[in-house]
């Protein structure tokens, strides 16, 4: 009703009426305020460039919910903002401090849809870097770096770092975690590899080393400011960096930190680069996981035996399978060599683990991980076979497989292996049918035992007696 009210009685193209219009916006209760600067912004026109015509005249409250709500319009409509770009840029000297935040998102929004945008924000770089050092909120501070990055403003790197150390704490929170990841980036740009793998360990002197050359010297003076705000991170920052990368959708451009990560003297940031290596793929070659599989601590000895999974079969499926028959690796290492052939869908090599195999637990893994690999009909068949055969201490971690695979409907296969087999064979088949019985009861079950035929029928209702209870 407001709105319409508001339509009525301002002419979008009169000047003096929207400035009369904007003018009442100081008499506005709190309660309408935002619905009165919407309903003003959605008179179109002149109206945005009126609003930022008169904030200095404003009191600080009244210009931040403005500038909030223009912000809030132009990040949806970036193309309207086009023609307000210099128009914004003007005001932002004038407006009070809690604004400009606000402005300069604006402007970062419009500049990704017009012509020259990279060229038009690198006038404000000053003001970004300003915003920076203020405490702004992170989602603005992401805005500013972008400005900033634009604008090839270098010094802001020791800012950018320390606001890093800051947020780094509350990952789990999404303007924290987004502005690392537009940290990173930024970082990647303004510095090269070289300072990223720094942020991953400060000490490492190739890299040091690399920075020095690359920057020719050219900034002794922002390298000391850069180890400077490096010190302050403590020894969970490279971990954390490094998690964030491995979730991150730009996996890719952070290899260089990866790679440093893998040997980095704390065992936690080698676990984390370790895991990374499962997204890196096709950047990184696994040879530098390889050395990890000798690794002192044993959890960067299992998340690289894992992350040797992520790699093309032709590059790492060799080195899983020997992995998992060398008889002096610990179990763990092992069967996680194992899950990584699974990963790869690597049928052969779990086949030939399984042929070649000196110990139980790893041979009844490696099957049943190949089971799940085979045509449905063949996993259940060799599952029955194992289960059959295996020693008895063994058969809990058959079972494991088999309730993975099977489906009610695969009765059918129970009742003939039954009949295929005897003696102690045959006990353990009759044992398996009770078990698969008692998981799987329900509809479905019903349906397949009525589908055999009715010798068979007859002997597994004996076995398993009343199953006729339906699904919950």
């Amino acid at each position: 009703m407001e709105k319409s009210k508001v339509r009525k009685q301002v002419d979008s193209k009169s000047l003096p009426e929207l400035k009369r219009a904007v003018k009442r916006l100081e008499k506005v209760s709190q309660k309408r305020l935002n619905d009165a600067i919407c309903d003003i912004i959605d008179l179109g026109g002149y109206s945005v460039a009126v609003l930022l015509e008169s904030l200095k005249g404003f009191s600080p409250e009244l210009q931040l919910a403005i500038v909030k709500k223009i912000e809030d319009f132009l990040y949806f409509h970036p193309r309207k903002g086009v023609k307000l770009f210099d128009r914004i840029k003007k005001v932002i000297p004038d407006v009070d401090e809690s604004c400009r935040g606000h402005l300069l998102a604006a402007l970062s929004d419009i500049s990704e849809t017009m012509e020259g945008g990279e060229d038009a924000l690198s006038a404000l770089a000053d003001e970004a870097a300003e915003l920076l050092s203020s405490g702004a909120d992170l989602m603005r501070a992401s805005k500013a770096i972008d400005i900033a990055v634009k604008a090839g403003k270098r010094d802001i790197i020791p800012l950018i770092i320390d606001l890093m150390i800051k947020s780094v704490s509350e990952t789990d929170n999404y303007q924290n975690y987004h502005f690392i990841e537009t940290s990173l980036l930024a970082l990647k740009r303004l510095g090269g590899e070289p300072l990223l793998r720094l942020l991953i360990n400060h000490d490492s002197e190739s890299a040091l080393r690399q920075i020095r050359l690359e920057w020719r010297n050219k900034y002794d003076a922002l390298l000391a400011d850069v180890m400077k705000s490096l010190a302050g991170a403590d020894s969970d920052f490279a971990q954390v960096l490094l998690k964030i990368i491995d979730l991150s959708e730009f996996n890719l451009p952070f290899s260089a930190m990866i790679s440093e990560g893998l040997t980095h003297p704390d065992k936690w940031v080698r676990q984390s680069a370790a895991s990374s290596m499962q997204k890196a793929g096709d950047s990184l070659e696994p040879e530098s996981l390889s050395r990890l599989l000798s690794d002192d601590a044993s959890e960067v000895r299992l998340m690289a035996v894992t992350s040797l999974g992520g790699f093309d079969v032709s590059k790492t499926g060799v080195i899983l399978e020997d992995l998992a028959l060398r008889a002096s690796e610990s179990f763990d290492v092992r069967l996680n060599a194992l899950y990584a052939l699974y990963s790869q869908k690597n049928l052969d090599s779990l086949v030939s683990v399984y042929k070649q195999c000196d110990n139980d637990r790893v041979y009844v893994n490696a099957i049943g991980l190949a089971s799940l690999l085979m045509p449905h009909s063949g996993g259940v068949s060799t599952l029955i076979d194992v289960y059959a055969k295996i020693r008895e201490e063994m058969l809990p971690e058959v079972l494991h497989y088999v309730m993975e695979l099977f489906e009610p409907e695969d009765l059918s296969l129970l009742a003939s292996a039954h009949s295929a087999v005897s003696g102690a064979a045959r006990e353990r088949v009759i044992g398996l049918i009770k078990v698969f019985a008692e998981k799987k009861s329900g509809d479905r079950l019903n349906l397949a035992l009525q589908r055999l035929g009715d010798a068979e029928r007859s002997a597994l209702k004996l076995l398993i007696g009343d199953k006729t209870r339906t699904n919950g």
